[in-house]
């Protein structure tokens, strides 16, 4: 009876929070059609990109593309996978694919409903101006929602194997929490953008996860399980 109290309310919290998230996501694609390129948010970049050399640009600029990445992140959702599923961890195999893919979806319509321009050369500092649209960032929305979907499969999955469960459990949220800044200081992101990510990342992560823990508790995949 406690375990499916607990199960309760954890189900509600994770619903809770990932409503919240979406909620403001939602007026923030609203603010964010209405100010391609907010004054405001230009002295944050410049704020953030003072005393910057060109040594700390490419540090940051490969860190902000081994860790957030949009392609390649969603490349590397599929040997992620491979091997969660060679370890017996069906469920969660599946669950990586289809929470890192459809955010991208999403993601992808809606860069192109908001129409949102990438910060100017003439603005701030940018090397090269990147391609697509700006809003949400697709580095943060991807960051958070597969270093937070392994970290929460760790603390999920107590019987992982233990020195990658405790990597697992120290390295992903540094990881989240800088690559938003990443993303300013190189000039590729208004701080909107970064903050849109990471609503739209978190809501998804945490709807994504209350739907793996149910399909979970209710024992879906089990038969292929026992059956390998």
């Amino acid at each position: 009876m406690k375990s499916i109290k607990n199960s309760m309310k954890r189900d509600q919290v994770l619903l809770i929070s990932s409503s919240l998230q979406l909620a403001l996501f939602a007026l923030l694609v609203w603010w964010a059609k209405k100010h391609p390129q907010p004054p405001k948010e230009i002295l944050i970049t410049r704020l953030l990109q003072r005393r910057q050399t060109s040594s700390k640009r490419r540090m940051v600029q490969v860190f902000s593309t081994a860790t957030g990445s949009a392609i390649m992140l969603n490349i590397c959702v599929v040997p992620v996978a491979i091997v969660l599923w060679r370890v017996k961890f069906r469920l969660e195999a599946i669950m990586t694919v289809i929470t890192l893919w459809t955010n991208a979806l999403v993601r992808t319509g809606i860069k192109r409903l908001v129409n949102r321009p990438r910060p100017k050369p003439l603005l701030m500092r940018v090397k090269r101006q990147s391609k697509g649209k700006s809003f949400p960032s697709g580095h943060v929305a991807s960051s958070l929602d597969f270093w937070g979907w392994l970290f929460a499969l760790a603390l999920f999955r107590k019987d992982m194997n233990q020195p990658w469960r405790r990597v697992l459990l120290s390295i992903p949220l540094l990881l989240i929490v800088l690559v938003g800044p990443s993303r300013i200081y190189l000039g590729d992101h208004w701080a909107t953008d970064v903050v849109g990510g990471y609503l739209l990342g978190g809501g998804w992560l945490g709807f994504s996860l209350r739907l793996y823990l149910q399909l979970r508790e209710q024992g879906v995949l089990a038969t292929i399980i026992n059956a390998a």
